[in-house]
């Protein structure tokens, strides 16, 4: 089947029900333009059974994910990297192996990434696709298979509803605290069926589409019965100081559907915000600029310099040896080159703030900043040598 052209003149919707409606077999590529480069689909019978993510930053999208929802730390997901670079095999099959990761809960997070990826794409709205018809090259699925007709159903309900959520959820940064508790508002025998539907919830059939009535958001009856089983799992993470970008991380349910349960605790009465979030308005480069205190991380590089020149004419004036010279030298020389290391993460910092006010978020490179003008490049070359390390975790980043 040939089929190639813009998202422009053929959207994904569309493209997903042809593919589901004549059950075709073959891969999908969708090329984008934002920081996600290209996205390949794998169809077996018109259902999903692969997708792979290619991001222009080559950051490792899952490994990200698994940090943020705090299932391993970042000290294992470096360690797997490193060895990643060796092997060359998947970072997820790594932590396996390493034994920082339980198999089962490996696939639910390769299905939520899965999932996360293939309902971005329907906010696609400029980017090429190309469809080829040919036998996928593994035996085995790398996630559970989707059905095209779930898969775009549960994709045009998101987009229908979407705008609605975004406008009542509209910061990730804005923090929930609990107003009451749901175990108030259930009798003993409601919170008796809920605990034997939680129960049995494990023997639900794990090939049922993903809005089913019993796979997602199950009801019980009685006065709590208006809370679903997703409304209750995102109700466990408030806790008056995570901000709601890590309550959706930590949730496992993808960022529309955690959305969703946020928005229906509000409405229930069971979470308010801590403080209210002020909508970011169109931001204004210049000013925004001018507000971060370039001023006193200009004085401390000063300060830091004066202190050093203070140093080496101190040390000049004392009856040294010739080699105690050369090691006190050798000290405000290594000295020097760890307070101009500091002093220009510091300014990459202030940069990155910048960035997350005008954009909304941290980049995922440092290429990023660089690119809106907010530093040079030569300020991200260490004197020391050693490389800039930076690493976006959910609504945090690692710069050292």
């Amino acid at each position: 089947m040939a089929l190639e052209g813009t998202l422009n003149d053929f959207g994904i919707a569309e493209i997903l029900q042809l593919i589901g409606t004549q059950q075709k077999t073959g891969i999908l590529f969708v090329e984008g333009t934002g920081e996600t480069e290209e996205v390949q689909v794998w169809f077996r019978g018109g259902k999903v059974i692969r997708v792979e993510t290619a991001l222009r930053d080559k950051r490792d999208a899952l490994g990200a994910m698994l940090v943020a929802a705090m299932v391993v730390t970042r000290e294992q997901l470096q360690s797997a990297q490193a060895t990643q670079k060796k092997t060359l095999q998947p970072i997820g099959d790594l932590l396996v192996e390493l034994g920082a990761l339980a198999p089962e809960i490996h696939q639910e997070f390769v299905d939520l990434r899965t999932r996360e990826t293939l309902y971005q794409l329907f906010h696609w709205k400029r980017g090429k696709y190309r469809f080829e018809s040919k036998p996928p090259a593994f035996a085995k699925p790398t996630v559970t298979p989707i059905s095209s007709e779930s898969l775009l159903m549960e994709g045009v309900r998101m987009l229908d509803e979407w705008p609605l959520i975004r406008q009542r959820v509209s910061d990730d940064r804005v923090v929930f605290k609990a107003v009451k508790t749901i175990e108030e508002s259930e009798t003993e025998a409601e919170a008796l069926e809920r605990i034997l539907d939680d129960a049995f919830s494990e023997f639900v059939d794990p090939t049922s589409p993903p809005d089913g009535s019993v796979s997602r958001g199950k009801k019980v009856t009685g006065a709590a019965s208006n809370l679903s089983r997703n409304d209750r799992k995102v109700f466990g993470f408030i806790d008056g100081r995570r901000p709601a970008g890590q309550v959706i991380d930590l949730s496992r349910l993808g960022e529309f559907e955690a959305c969703k349960s946020l928005v229906h605790l509000i409405d229930e009465g069971y979470i308010a915000p801590v403080k209210e979030v002020v909508a970011r308005p169109e931001p204004d480069a210049g000013s925004i600029r001018k507000r971060v205190a370039w001023g006193p991380l200009i004085g401390r590089v000063a300060l830091n310099l004066g202190v050093l020149v203070g140093l080496g004419l101190a040390v000049a004036a004392l009856p040294l040896s010739r080699e105690q010279i050369i090691e006190s030298g050798r000290q405000l020389g290594h000295d020097y080159l760890a307070r101009a290391r500091t002093n220009r993460l510091q300014v990459i910092a202030a940069a990155l703030e910048v960035y997350r006010v005008e954009q909304g978020q941290f980049p995922e490179s440092l290429d990023a900043v660089v690119e809106a003008g907010l530093v040079s490049q030569e300020v991200l070359e260490m004197p020391d040598g050693e490389p800039v390390e930076y690493l976006t975790i959910g609504l945090d980043y690692d710069l050292r």
